[in-house]
């Protein structure tokens, strides 16, 4: 197993270093082709049977949802600026399909604390299937927007974290009503639910335990268990952000965890302990992570224009390189993955993001089988 080849796709492009430095523009030239151009892209959604890539980006013109033809490889906007408020920039990591083709989203936020009061909240969307209307839903907690859902198709259930006060709520689909739980403390860049319909993630601003939420009994198991040897890695996605990169049920009775600090955890449910099993490189970030054929997960690994991915099998604990991201063409390197997803058995997309001297861009990887 390898990557045998690299590409990327540019939805558009604000070329830092060609628009300050060659082309001197003024101030105001410059904020206007930023909100124009500066994108990122920061979640995924495949939809096989439309042969569509769904993306939620980061753009200022709150231009934040655009789908991506898997044949001819163009873009096209979904439209989120015309149901847009000012601060909904971007779509985080919220992008999760109902079994009846429904895309449910949630829009997030880059503002600070100083403009909470005025900035509304994040609002929970679906788009329906076929013409892919969006509709707004709910703004499930006033003035802080969404960083993450999980969505649960057999209880009709969605949940969320949300940012920048870290709340967590459950958006009931069949009534169409939004409890706000309240302060946990703590984030995760996407979080799973287990075999039993418990939604995972983690809790309190200093340690970052692990905790569950039941919702047939509707109480929470705060655990004191966190992941093993991740203190140092709390904080690396931003102030007060968890350790935990992404999370994944694994099929097999166990989620599975991608830490901010490169690590692969198994997380056993029944006892609320996670399992160390392994650095696949010595880089950081773990923000994607999917089950693939047989005992195997795929992943990508790294930060800073250093991006690996691996496979991990299951049956016998090992890891395997299938190679650095970087374009066959050209050489560039991928700066920062942000999401992972696969299409047709041995094609990885991959969103990267917080480029610094460029937008970001679709990536896609062909692996050998």
């Amino acid at each position: 197993m390898k990557i045998e080849s690299v590409r990327y796709h540019v939805l558009r492009n604000y070329d830092k270093k060609k628009n300050i430095a060659v082309d001197g523009m003024s101030a105001d030239r410059v904020q206007a082709e930023m909100r124009e151009n500066l994108v990122a892209f920061t979640c995924l959604l495949a939809s096989p049977s439309e042969g569509v890539l769904y993306c939620g980006i980061t753009a200022f013109n709150n231009d934040i949802l655009h789908a991506f033809d898997l044949g001819t490889g163009k873009f096209r906007s979904l439209g989120y600026a015309s149901v847009a408020e000012k601060f909904e920039v971007k779509v985080h990591r919220s992008l999760e399909m109902d079994s009846d083709g429904t895309i449910y989203g949630a829009s997030a936020c880059l503002h600070d604390v100083s403009r909470r009061i005025e900035a509304p909240g994040g609002a929970v969307f679906r788009l329906t299937k076929g013409d892919r209307r969006i509709e707004k839903l709910c703004i499930p907690c006033k003035h802080d927007y969404i960083q993450t859902i999980t969505l649960d198709r057999k209880r009709r259930l969605i949940y969320g974290f949300t940012e920048p006060v870290f709340k967590m709520f459950i958006y009931d689909i069949n009534r169409g009503e939004a409890k706000d739980m309240d302060y946990i403390g703590s984030i995760t860049h996407i979080s799973a639910l287990d075999d039993s319909g418990r939604i995972w993630g983690t809790w309190d601003e200093k340690h970052h335990y692990l905790f569950c939420y039941d919702p047939r009994t509707g109480r929470f198991e705060f655990t004191r268990n966190k992941l093993p040897r991740a203190d140092g890695d709390a904080n690396r996605m931003y102030t007060g952000a968890g350790p935990v990169d992404s999370m994944i049920n694994g099929g097999d009775g166990y989620l599975y965890i991608g830490s901010t600090g490169g690590v692969l955890y198994r997380l056993d449910p029944k006892k609320g302990e996670a399992e160390w099993l392994g650095k696949p490189f010595p880089l950081p970030r773990m923000p994607g992570l999917k089950v693939w054929k047989d005992s195997l997960l795929v992943g990508i690994t790294g930060d800073g224009g250093a991006a690996n991915v691996f496979a991990y099998d299951r049956e016998n604990g090992r890891f395997f390189e299938l190679g650095p991201v970087a374009a066959s063409s050209d050489g560039l390197r991928l700066y920062r993955p942000h999401d992972l997803e696969i299409v047709g058995g041995n094609t990885l997309f991959i969103a990267e993001t917080d480029v610094p001297d460029r937008s970001g861009f679709l990536w896609e990887c062909r692996v050998s089988a």
